[in-house]
């Protein structure tokens, strides 16, 4: 019996170990939006060895464009960043894949709500002001000025472009399904 000493011209290399955790990390994302409708946002959050998350913010077919013109109608009516909170979850559907949390947000319904210009519960929003003032004193940093709430954050890629900050690594991941 012959024996094989080199791979045939044809043959595809098999599967190699790598010690780069992004390759599994955006096999979820890839995932992800192919389990997503069109016209959405998925959010997917990633623990870290060392403790950040790794933040994917990903774009179905047509939801780039959508969720830009959903930042613009949100600032243009002053929207803050509490109604962000409440419009993104009003609507939004979350899984797990192990400890790896996907958020998928349907953008148009998204929409709906910022059109209507919708502000969400105004006991919550004086709660989550209290919560980042007293953030700000246990932290050392500048309290925001009133009312105590930044602006809205965004949902596209526009606005996501500028640096997020904190300790949270962001990926910007665009891919249409």
């Amino acid at each position: 019996m012959p024996v094989l000493t080199d791979l045939p011209a044809n043959a595809r290399p098999g599967l190699a170990p790598s010690g780069d955790r992004r390759l599994v990390e955006r096999a979820v994302v890839h995932g992800a939006l192919a389990a997503a409708g069109p016209e959405a946002l998925v959010r997917t959050d990633v623990p870290q060895p060392d403790g950040s998350v790794r933040l994917y913010a990903a774009w179905t077919d047509g939801g780039g464009p959508l969720a830009d013109r959903i930042d613009r109608v949100a600032l243009a009516r002053g929207l803050d960043a509490w109604s962000w909170v409440e419009i993104l979850t009003h609507c939004a559907s979350t899984t797990h894949r192990g400890r790896i949390e996907v958020r998928t947000h349907p953008l148009r319904q998204s929409l709906a709500d910022v059109e209507r210009g919708h502000r969400g519960n105004e006991e919550y929003r004086a709660g989550f002001a209290r919560i980042l003032a007293h953030d700000a004193l246990q932290t050392g940093r500048t309290p925001l000025p009133a009312p105590d709430i930044p602006a809205w954050p965004g949902v596209g890629p526009l606005l996501w472009q500028r640096d997020q900050g904190g300790d949270m690594v962001v990926e910007r991941y665009w891919l249409g399904c």
